[in-house]
C-alpha cells in the first residue's frame, strides 16, 4: 500500500513520538502525516495500514463528534426490550451485530458502499451528513430496518448480508 494522500500531497509515515510528543504511550505508534496540511491518521496496530485517510485538526474534531453519537448506539444495543433476559456472555455478539447493523445502515442512507462507510475515511461533508443521519436515532430503528434485508438473505442462502466485503466474521 503506498503513502495515504490529504489535501492531494502525500503523507509520510512517522510515530506518535512526533505526533503526539507528550503522549509517552503514543511513542511507537505509527502514523501518516502530511506535511503540508498537517493532516495525520494512525495506522492498525502493529502495522502501516492507515486507520482511515490523514485529516487535519478540523476534520478530527468532526469524526470524533460522529464516533460521540455512533458508539453508544451500538454499545448500548444490548440493552433494548429485544434482547432483555439475555444472558451476560452474549453482550459482546450482540454488540458485534450492531455495529455491523449501524454501519450498514448509515453507509445506505448515505448512499455510500457500505465497505466505505468508516469514519476515519470521512471528511466535513461526510460528518455532517452522517450526525444528521444519527440524530434521534435508536438501535432498535437501525435493528427493524436490518432484519428483514437479513430473513430474505437467509432465505436466498446468503448468511450475513450487510457486511463489509472482505472482512472476517465478528
Amino acid at each position: 500500500m503506498g503513502a495515504p494522500s490529504c489535501c492531494g500531497a502525500l503523507a509520510r509515515l512517522t510515530t506518535g513520538r512526533e505526533i503526539y510528543p507528550h503522549r509517552v504511550d503514543l511513542a511507537r505508534t505509527s502514523f501518516w502525516k502530511c506535511d503540508t496540511c498537517q493532516g495525520h491518521v494512525g495506522c492498525h496496530e502493529g502495522t502501516h495500514q492507515p486507520l482511515g485517510t490523514p485529516a487535519t485538526a478540523e476534520v478530527r474534531a468532526a469524526r470524533k463528534a460522529v464516533h460521540r453519537v455512533l458508539d453508544p448506539i451500538w454499545q448500548d444495543a444490548w440493552r433494548i426490550r429485544a434482547y432483555v433476559g439475555r444472558p451476560k456472555r452474549d453482550r459482546r455478539r450482540i454488540q458485534c451485530a450492531a455495529r455491523r447493523r449501524l454501519y450498514a445502515y448509515l453507509a445506505h442512507r448515505l448512499g455510500i458502499p457500505r465497505e466505505a462507510c468508516h469514519v476515519g475515511m470521512f471528511d466535513l461533508d461526510r460528518c455532517a451528513a452522517a450526525l444528521a443521519v444519527l440524530d434521534g436515532l435508536t438501535y432498535g430503528a437501525v435493528r427493524a430496518w436490518a432484519q428483514p434485508i437479513e430473513a430474505a438473505a437467509r432465505a436466498a442462502g446468503k448468511p450475513r448480508p450487510l457486511r463489509e466485503r472482505g472482512r472476517a466474521a465478528a
